[in-house]
């Protein structure tokens, strides 16, 4: 039978056997959207499936059937709780932007026109446009912008911007005078819908002064080997995307210090990323990864790292004793418990640089809920469940 789904944005075609099961079904969708069977809330004509071993049949699904599938409700593990609390605090500065956006252009008399509004007008975009040369900060941010506005590249602006930050529009594609923005070191590109195609990484490479490039919450699949070009970069977020694999150029990011994959798609993290000698912060949570590369032993300089619901049964011994600094190791939502966390080998020395942590947090008077082993106590609670 041919069934659709509705997840969010997108929209699944599945295709299964006229006497699957529900549980069938399940798995075919924790394959195409990586959210796990135990979480997930399948609903037909506003009510939900349940009874794994039952056919389709049974529970009113029938050929042709459009579906919707949800996140399955529940206490949050502290990684998604932190996430949440992130979501909310980009969208509390989001607004705090907006409204301090239009009181400065009160004070000024500048017509500036609200996002819903529409696009900006040609008045208002040279006015900025003089700013940009003054400033270095492009903000166009939120202007339902399908592309980049020509005074961008102006030959009185485009060598001294140094901050672009064009997210929250709709960009599908940057445009091949990208690279004239020979002074940019921070590009920001978050919530628009590029795609692979929409996306000219070997332009980008071309901007050697880059340090920060946010693409989080687009429509990328893939990251290009040319990333490796990118030598100064200090941060890249990539989160909310649907990137299956890294590169092996990666490793060659030697200033890289955060790297953000939340909300990807990746089984595995390749062994070249433990290249990235300068890396501080890693974060992939909500993945697919079900094994880590021992490479990541060789991250001297990793203190934070978080692997929160993904599908990991054990943590490299490299990275407890060849990650000498790092201090938070997060694993809620996988299968690997606390106890055969104090097992492994390192486990001691890591534990130690933990709870010097929160013993300063203590004597600072700032109590912390992230004391914890890391990893889910009870494995059956968390992961049968």
């Amino acid at each position: 039978m041919e069934l659709t789904i509705k997840y969010g944005r997108e929209t699944l075609a599945v295709s299964l056997p006229p006497d699957s099961s529900v549980a069938e079904l399940q798995e075919e969708l924790e394959k195409l959207t990586g959210l796990m069977v135990r979480k997930q809330k399948v609903m037909v004509a506003g009510k939900v499936i349940s009874g794994r071993s039952g056919s389709l049949a049974a529970a009113g699904v029938k050929p042709g059937a459009k579906l919707m599938l949800l996140a399955g409700a529940g206490a949050p593990s502290q990684g998604q709780a932190a996430l949440d609390a992130a979501r909310q605090g980009r969208q509390q500065a989001l607004e705090r932007g907006r409204q301090q956006l239009a009181e400065r252009a009160a004070q000024k008399g500048i017509a500036v026109a609200a996002a819903s509004a529409g696009h900006p007008s040609a008045a208002s975009m040279a006015q900025r446009a003089e700013a940009w040369s003054k400033t270095g900060i492009a903000a166009l941010r939120d202007l339902k912008l399908a592309q980049l506005p020509a005074e961008l590249f102006s030959s009185s602006v485009a060598a001294r911007v140094r901050v672009l930050d064009v997210g929250g529009n709709a960009l599908t594609a940057l445009p091949p005078a990208i690279s004239q923005l020979t002074a940019l070191q921070r590009l920001r590109l978050s919530i628009n819908q590029l795609g692979d195609e929409g996306g000219p990484w070997q332009l980008l490479t071309g901007l050697t002064q880059l340090v920060v490039l946010a693409a989080d919450d687009n429509r990328l699949t893939a990251l290009p080997a040319c990333i490796a070009g990118l030598a100064r970069l200090q941060k890249l977020s990539l989160a909310g995307n649907q990137i299956a694999s890294l590169p092996d150029g990666i490793g060659c990011l030697q200033q890289l210090r955060t790297l953000g994959l939340r909300g990807n798609r990746p089984a595995a993290l390749p062994p070249a990323l433990g290249g990235c000698s300068q890396l501080v912060e890693l974060d992939v949570r909500d993945n697919q990864l079900g094994v880590l590369p021992p490479e990541l032993g060789q991250l001297s300089s990793l203190k934070l790292l978080l692997l929160d619901n993904n599908r990991l049964r054990a943590v490299p011994p490299e990275v407890l004793t060849g990650c000498a600094a790092l201090a938070t190791l997060s694993l809620h939502g996988n299968p690997v418990t606390a106890e055969e966390l104090r097992e492994m080998p390192g486990w001691r020395q890591f534990d130690e640089r933990r709870r010097s942590k929160y013993d300063k947090q203590v004597d600072m008077k700032v109590l912390s809920g992230g004391f914890d082993e890391g990893a889910d106590i009870n494995e059956f609670e968390h992961w049968n469940s």
